[in-house]
């Protein structure tokens, strides 16, 4: 006996698709976001939105875009309080993203922020040198016109008056 082709059952030809789909789900890849921090000096400690992420230079994943508060610590250097921002690329906006999601590859994004830190020493010398040049720039600032050195005159009471007729 002889047996020609065979032909997929209807089951088979409606599971086909289903398991097409399976398959490129099973084979996405995935979009990885990630900030990278460095530090001159290295070794900071980093808390980004209040938590404490690790010592620099540090990689973490975060989510979504935005402004993330930054600080810094380090002992023998001014501690870093600032902000850092991330911005969405082309692939990563609503909809793009799905595509992104579901595309057979990995998708990684790196946005890195770097950090000069200040030893306390020349911050404190700093500050010293900016607090003398304010006060000499005070001192020959133009006095305003009507000024003498004599001083204001005081200023006069008057009694205030209750209802009618009384004092």
């Amino acid at each position: 006996m002889t047996h020609g082709p065979t032909c997929p059952s209807p089951a088979m030809r409606a599971a086909f698709p289903a398991l097409v789909l399976a398959a490129a789900l099973l084979a996405c890849g995935c979009v990885r976001r990630e900030i990278e921090v460095t530090s001159t000096p290295p070794g900071a400690l980093l808390t980004l939105n209040g938590r404490e992420v690790g010592r620099t230079p540090v990689t973490v994943e975060f989510t979504f875009d935005g402004t993330y508060d930054v600080r810094l610590r380090l002992d023998g250097y001014d501690p870093v309080i600032g902000s850092g921002r991330t911005d969405a690329p082309v692939w990563d906006f609503v909809g793009a993203d799905l595509v992104a999601e579901v595309f057979p590859a990995e998708l990684r994004r790196v946005d890195r922020w770097h950090f000069e830190m200040v030893p306390e020493a020349k911050a404190e010398a700093g500050l010293m040198d900016r607090a003398k040049a304010a006060r000499e720039a005070a001192r020959t600032m133009p006095r305003p016109s009507g000024l003498t050195g004599t001083p204001a005159p005081a200023p006069v009471a008057t009694p205030e008056r209750g209802p009618a007729g009384s004092r």
